[in-house]
C-alpha cells in the first residue's frame, strides 16, 4: 500500500515538473524588434516645418560642466549613460538655429529596464538642487515637472547664465532631460538650446509624442 502510495505521488510530482507553468513564461515579454524601435523615434515633422535630421550627435549625459559642479549629481548622470548608447536613436535640430531634440530608445530584459529606472530616479533625486553662482554665471539644476507619461517619466532642466536673470527665460544654456518607461521599453528624451534659442514649451509635447510614438510601435507587434 505504501509503495503504491509512493508511486502515485511520485508520478503526480514528474507531471507538474513536465508541465509548463504560465506565470513563468508571462514574466518574460516579448522584446520589440530593431526596426519597431527605430519606427518609434521622433521624426522633423514631429516637431515643427522647421526642423531638420542632423547626423550625429554627443551621446554623453554627463559632459555638461552644470552636471559636475556636484559629485552626487556627477555618479548619478553617469547611470543614465546606458540609454545614451541606444542604437535607435535620433538627433533633430531646428534650422538655422542653435535647438535641438535628441532622442534615444532601449528596450530589454526586465532587470536591465529597473536598473535604468532606478537611474533615473537617482538622476532627479541628486542633481535637483543644485545651484552654482560666481561673478560671471549662475547655474542651476531642477526637476523638471513633465506630468503623466507612459508608466513611469522623470525629468531634470539644466540652466546657465548670468547672475540676476531669470534663467527659465534668459539662459545662456538651456537642457531639459526626459526619461520615460513604458513597459520594458525606455526612452531618453533631450532638448537643448543656446544663447537665448530655446523654447521651454517645445519639451513637454515632443515627449508626449515620442510617448505616443512608441505605444504605435509596440502595438504595431
Amino acid at each position: 500500500m505504501i509503495t503504491n502510495r509512493s508511486l502515485f505521488v511520485a508520478g503526480l510530482l514528474y507531471g507538474v515538473l513536465l508541465t509548463p507553468v504560465p506565470a513563468l513564461a508571462e514574466s518574460s515579454p516579448k522584446l520589440p524588434s530593431p526596426d519597431q524601435l527605430k519606427a518609434a523615434l521622433l521624426l522633423p515633422e514631429d516637431l515643427g516645418t522647421d526642423f531638420a535630421r542632423r547626423a550625429s550627435w554627443n551621446r554623453d549625459p554627463d559632459r555638461y560642466d552644470i552636471a559636475t559642479r556636484s559629485k552626487v549629481c556627477t555618479r548619478a548622470v553617469k547611470g543614465i549613460v546606458p540609454l545614451y548608447r541606444a542604437k535607435a536613436a535620433t538627433w533633430l535640430r531646428r534650422k538655422d538655429n542653435w535647438e535641438g531634440v535628441s532622442e534615444y530608445v532601449v528596450s530589454g530584459t526586465r532587470g536591465k529596464i529597473s536598473a535604468l529606472e532606478r537611474a533615473a530616479k537617482v538622476m532627479v533625486r541628486d542633481c535637483s538642487g543644485v545651484t552654482v553662482t560666481t561673478d560671471a554665471t549662475k547655474e542651476t539644476i531642477r526637476k523638471l515637472s513633465i506630468g503623466r507619461l507612459g508608466d513611469a517619466a522623470y525629468g531634470i532642466k539644466l540652466r546657465s547664465g548670468f547672475p540676476g536673470r531669470n534663467l527659465d527665460k534668459e539662459s545662456m544654456v538651456a537642457i531639459d532631460i526626459v526619461i520615460i518607461r513604458v513597459g520594458n521599453t525606455m526612452i531618453a528624451l533631450e532638448h537643448d538650446g543656446h544663447v537665448g534659442q530655446f523654447d521651454p514649451a517645445l519639451t513637454r509635447p515632443a515627449a508626449e509624442t515620442a510617448t505616443r510614438r512608441l505605444l504605435e510601435a509596440l502595438e504595431a507587434s
